[in-house]
């Protein structure tokens, strides 16, 4: 302290002057107000802002470290954590009340945007509780990443979810969300899982023309009639089925493998796109064609697109509902289907290096879906500051976070994150200061 000049040290005041404090705190308020006004009472709506604060602060769902980034009002942060227990066991309101709160976000985010139509991306995920034994009808799931000694997919302890995002609007949107069981007593199937997140999309976004896209894990043809009131483009998984594939000469529908008609499609257009990875643009040619198939029992017609590329060592093999009656179309369904990549840099940025939402020390299932309910409206705000703050502030917060400067710089949600766990840090230790003061007495400093 000596070396430092008096007209250094400015008062607490005027240091909490200079932080982004009211500005985030209204931008925080403002963006939760849609689950606050979902709940019963004024003291619980209070709780939702500190949940959210605490998970980005230590990036984890963790009550106890939520407890600890609170801004302090107590000379212990025990009655932090007891506000947010409470909260998470209070039965006077469940898990759907938070839901909807999320959708009433994503209403919210959809009709400030307003785009032509909405891409909805289908995704289950498994999410790993690798040493539990006796938590609330735990279910073994199949998880891939990371993999097993042998580089393969494993069994493990855990929970399956499933998300509806909407991915092409500048802040994802969620539809639907859900942590459940297969053990649990409301668990029917997959399936139906995967159809209740459509029913509920068509419910959240009631007159919208909604476009589904999914990976090879929803090529099912009952998905496909559920679906069929909607557009939907998913990946092809089961390339030895047979379908009809019309004959124009003979006029009539003949059966086929997939696989064999794929592997003779006439490519109908080359042109150049753009692949992101590892923090690299690369560009390469895409060849790309379609055609006209019938499914046999069900007889729905769907359309066939088939794109290669150099990246990838077989084509890419989309179904759709979509009629691909022109070029122009044909690379509209390409490009939407790869909006669905955003949702899996969501779910990274939710479980590993981000909010690590795997991370759950709550006993039932109850627990566990608000608090999964409330990482994924974290996550969501911090990519709602990244688009709706000022470029200014938002390169405040991540030179914060530690962005080094430099072109090669990946400007995506983790500096941000990091940006926003130390200032919310920052404030919780300044509170920690006004109530109790450094004891500097007891080393003879002055």
């Amino acid at each position: 302290m000596e070396n430092i000049p008096q007209s250094a040290i400015l008062p607490l005041s005027e240091i909490l002057a200079k932080l982004p404090v009211a500005e985030l705190e209204q931008s925080l308020n403002d963006f939760l107000m849609p689950i606050m006004e979902t709940l019963p009472e004024e003291r619980l709506r209070k709780v939702v802002p500190d949940v959210v604060r605490g998970i980005l602060a230590q990036e984890t769902p963790v009550i106890a470290a939520m407890a600890q980034s609170t801004p302090r009002q107590k000379r212990s942060c025990w009655a932090g954590a007891k506000r947010i227990y409470r909260f998470v066991w209070n039965k006077r309101f469940n898990h759907h009340q938070l839901f909807k709160g999320v959708y009433r976000i994503a209403q919210r985010t959809v009709a400030a945007e307003d785009p032509e139509y909405l891409v909805i991306a289908l995704d289950p995920v498994n999410l790993e509780k690798p040493y539990t034994k006796q938590l609330e009808v735990v279910s073994t799931v199949h998880k891939s990443t990371p993999p097993d000694l042998k580089g393969e997919a494993r069994l493990t302890r855990g929970y399956p979810a499933t998300t509806a995002t909407v991915v092409n609007t500048i802040v994802p949107a969620i539809s639907y969300l859900n942590w459940f069981s297969y053990k649990a007593s409301d668990f029917a199937s997959e399936n139906r899982e995967i159809q209740r997140s459509i029913r509920t999309t068509r419910w959240v976004f009631p007159g919208r023309k909604l476009r589904f896209v999914g990976d090879s894990g929803l090529d099912d043809q009952k998905n496909f009639a559920f679906l069929g009131m909607d557009e939907f483009i998913i990946a092809a998984k089961h390339m030895d089925r047979l379908v009809e594939v019309y004959n124009g000469r003979l006029h009539r529908w003949e059966t086929e493998h997939l696989q064999d008609l794929v592997d003779c499609v006439l490519w109908q257009a080359t042109y150049q796109i753009a692949f992101h990875h590892a923090g690299r643009t690369t560009l390469t040619d895409l060849k790309i064609g379609w055609f006209r198939i019938r499914l046999p029992n069900t007889h729905q017609i769907l359309w066939v697109l088939v794109a290669e590329d150099q990246f990838h060592p077989h084509p890419l093999t989309l179904l759709t509902n979509i009629p691909l009656r022109s070029l122009a179309i044909a690379q509209q369904v390409y490009a939407d289907w790869r909006l669905r990549s955003r949702i899996e840099h969501g779910y990274r940025f939710d479980q590993e290096q981000g909010l690590d939402v795997e991370d759950l020390r709550v006993r039932t299932l109850e627990r566990m879906r608000r608090i999964f309910a409330l990482v994924l409206v974290a996550a969501q705000f911090v990519f709602f500051i990244a688009k709706r703050w000022p470029p200014t502030a938002v390169l405040w917060l991540r030179k914060l976070g530690g962005k080094l400067g430099f072109k090669s710089d990946r400007d995506g949600p983790y500096i941000l994150l990091r940006g926003l766990a130390a200032l919310f840090q920052c404030l919780a230790t300044l509170s920690w200061l006004s109530i109790q003061p450094f004891p500097h007495h007891l080393f003879g400093v002055t």
